[in-house]
């Protein structure tokens, strides 16, 4: 997979392109994509998975905004489902003011050859939020691009949006949030060992964590998992006391999974 990270691009062949913020890449996103991949192989297409940076709704309020997954996170969890390309498009002032139209034209249809764009029901973009999912069809039909809209993914009554899973991991609510995502919420880092057992992590900043209090958990070192009692304190510090461990580390690259909140901070 290659992955690009500018507005300066141009590619080669012809794409199907699917259009998407794409924070948590939960069971809404991964129907957006797999239809993205149908597509593709359907048409011989080049696959383009496009989304902004920084994330729109943090520029727009000039504020931090965590967030579901962190760059490393969703970088490594493309490059496991498998695709051509994964593109963070500069999401900057100008950017926000391209007429929706002028988007289709100059970005998906001759920087990225556009033959199938791929987006979400509902969709907008453009400047001001102008466009529509109909707006892109009736403007792709004269590019030659074929729209295909992709219904949302509703799980037990709650329709399955990036804001909803931000508001379970504040609630702590772990069993739906892993229903509704399609896998457990997670945190990576690198880790420091002290002692035989408990181990530091510092999160990167831009990490969406739990609220301060003491977590069952599972934590994952060197490909093999154990489980653990994770505790987030003050200044978003990491700390988990893993059991049964018995390997000889000083520091590694750990990934520690969220199942229940347990009690207030230690």
């Amino acid at each position: 997979m290659i992955h690009l990270t500018s507005k300066n691009i141009q590619i080669d062949r012809p794409t199907a392109v699917a259009i998407g913020k794409f924070d948590g890449v939960h069971r809404g996103h991964m129907a957006l994509l797999t239809e993205l991949k149908r597509v593709a192989n359907m048409r011989g297409l080049a696959t383009i998975v496009l989304t902004f940076t920084p994330h729109p709704v943090a520029f727009f309020k000039k504020t931090h905004m965590p967030l579901l997954l962190d760059p490393r996170e969703k970088l490594e969890l493309f490059e496991s489902i498998g695709f051509d390309y994964f593109l963070e498009y500069t999401f900057d002032e100008e950017f926000a003011q391209t007429p929706p139209e002028v988007f289709l034209q100059e970005v998906v249809s001759k920087k990225l050859q556009a033959q199938s764009l791929v987006v979400a029901e509902g969709y907008r973009f453009g400047k001001g939020g102008a466009g529509t999912v109909e707006l892109a069809r009736r403007v792709c039909s004269g590019l030659g691009i074929d729209v295909y809209e992709i219904g949302h993914v509703v799980h037990d009554g709650h329709k399955i949006s990036s804001e909803f899973l931000r508001k379970l991991v504040g609630e702590r609510d772990f069993s739906l949030l892993s229903a509704l995502n399609g896998r457990d919420f997670f945190v990576t880092g690198h880790g420091k060992f002290s002692g035989l057992s408990t181990v530091s992590l510092a999160p990167h900043p831009d990490k969406l964590l739990p609220p301060n209090g003491v977590y069952a958990t599972t934590t994952t070192v060197d490909g093999k998992i154990y489980n653990s009692v994770t505790n987030i304190g003050f200044n978003s510090a990491v700390e988990t006391v893993i059991a049964d461990f018995d390997a000889d580390f000083s520091d590694a690259e750990i990934v520690i999974a969220f199942h229940s909140w347990l009690r207030d901070e230690l």
